[in-house]
């Protein structure tokens, strides 16, 4: 399982997309966040995108080890 790139416009989306990605054996690689504001050039409006890189937990890796890590 290689490196997935978690990119979402909606917040909610983006943390519930992160939570299942956990729940499913990958971990967030907490310095690849960020939030990036973006221009609609008709409109004038702010949205905001939501990214960060998830890995693939190692084989015998504890979320403890992780958390402590970062």
């Amino acid at each position: 399982m290689g490196p997935i790139l978690v990119c979402e416009w909606d917040n909610e989306a983006f943390h519930r997309r992160v939570l299942e990605l956990e729940s499913n054996g990958y971990v967030a690689r907490c310095e690849t966040y960020s939030v990036t504001a973006e221009q609609s050039p008709e409109t004038g409006y702010v949205t905001h995108v939501y990214c960060i890189e998830m890995r693939a937990r190692l084989p015998g890796e504890m979320i403890s080890e992780i958390s402590s890590s970062l």
